[in-house]
């Protein structure tokens, strides 16, 4: 049913526009100026740019506020009556992260295909200059794309867990602007906290998929997708407790 809520309006595909058109904003200037490549293209986006920030703002738009929606309607307590506690706080949990992780996927895959009738996927001089390692192997392999979809696919898990973050924050403050804006403020600051902490625990590293553990793409890539998964469960367990405390009448 939270998928079906999804797949079914329109603001979960005029996200992913919104993150494809996005992204093209970020690097206009260079578009205009400079004859490039999608790589490095790709790179200003997650590196040098604050228009990465946003782009949470538009994986936050298709379920973030769904909880608000909710305990405004008062439409949970049939349901939880129906499914349980548990099954409500899990499904909410599950279908914020893996919207908010499509919206930002399938938009930077629209970006990177539609560079891609204008300009190289590579460079043409030497790659082991422009491709950065974990998955600079994954660029000189067999299918080189895979570079641009591995970033592109952490990128997306960093800011489906900054959903699943405003999905939680909405359980202590249930307001739609509050639930939508939190994902982006989040982001912001803890990925600034955590560059006090060692690199594999950089979140702003992580990101940009930073090679932190040095054990080649494949491993890289499972670290990356683990330390996502694990916050976004951890966030899930604090959204569990607040939401069971609202139903108790805990909260006023």
């Amino acid at each position: 049913m939270s998928f079906m809520q999804v797949f079914s309006t329109p603001v979960f595909y005029l996200s992913i526009i919104g993150v494809t058109i996005l992204c093209f904003i970020s690097v206009w200037e260079e578009l205009n100026s400079f004859e490039g490549n999608v790589v490095y293209y790709f790179d200003i986006f997650i590196g040098l740019t604050m228009f990465k920030k946003l782009v949470v703002l538009f994986a936050a738009f298709p379920y973030v506020a769904s909880f608000c929606s909710d305990w405004k309607c008062q439409f949970i307590k049939p349901v939880v009556i129906r499914t349980g506690i548990n099954k409500y706080v899990w499904s909410k949990i599950v279908t914020c992260f893996i919207s908010g992780l499509l919206t930002v996927f399938i938009g930077e895959i629209l970006f990177i295909i539609l560079l891609s009738f204008k300009f190289p996927m590579f460079p043409i001089e030497d790659l082991n200059q422009v491709l950065l390692p974990p998955f600079k192997s994954l660029g000189t392999g067999v299918f080189p794309p895979l570079y641009l979809l591995a970033q592109s696919f952490v990128f997306s898990m960093a800011a489906a867990l900054w959903t699943v973050v405003g999905l939680t924050f909405s359980a202590f403050i249930p307001i739609h602007f509050v639930a939508i804006a939190v994902p982006v403020i989040a982001s912001y600051f803890l990925e600034n906290v955590t560059t006090l902490l060692p690199l594999p625990f950089n979140l702003y590293n992580l990101t940009r998929s930073v090679d932190v553990i040095h054990q080649g793409p494949f491993v890289s890539f499972i670290y990356f997708c683990f330390i996502f998964i694990l916050l976004t469960i951890l966030t899930g367990f604090l959204f569990s407790y607040q939401v069971k405390r609202r139903l108790r009448n805990e909260v006023v």
